[in-house]
């Protein structure tokens, strides 16, 4: 998966997105409708702060987590905060989203062969 990031979308977000038509829900997948890009959403985190005053020894103040990632961490989510070890993080909840992949999808053109099939149109229809 080179070159493709994950996506994240608070509900305020993805509500934004939906009530626009920026994007589209289908199951589990959204469609960016803008870019036609799909994301597999999953349940996430983005961690604002670190409440306790400890060290964030874990360095994750600004990272994004989604559930199977807490799971693995052992951490705990509880209605806007994260539980992890000592360390209780202030998180905004949201979504997560992989880029959904399709092999069969066809790749773009070159940015040089657009231009010069742009160039030929041009010269050879307009007048």
């Amino acid at each position: 998966m080179t070159g493709l990031c994950r996506l994240f979308l608070s509900q305020e977000a993805l509500d934004l997105w939906l009530g626009e038509g920026r994007g589209k829900i289908d199951g589990e997948e959204l469609l960016d409708t803008k870019t036609g890009q799909r994301f597999r959403l999953i349940t996430g985190v983005r961690f604002v702060s670190e409440v306790t005053g400890a060290p964030d020894t874990a360095q994750l103040v600004g990272k994004v987590k989604d559930a199977e990632q807490l799971e693995a961490l052992k951490a705990e989510l509880m209605s806007g905060s994260v539980i992890l070890g000592d360390n209780a993080y202030e998180v905004q909840e949201g979504f997560v989203g992989t880029p959904v992949v399709v092999a069969d999808a066809p790749k773009p053109k070159p940015r040089a062969a657009t231009i010069a099939s742009l160039q030929a149109f041009f010269l050879n229809n307009v007048k």
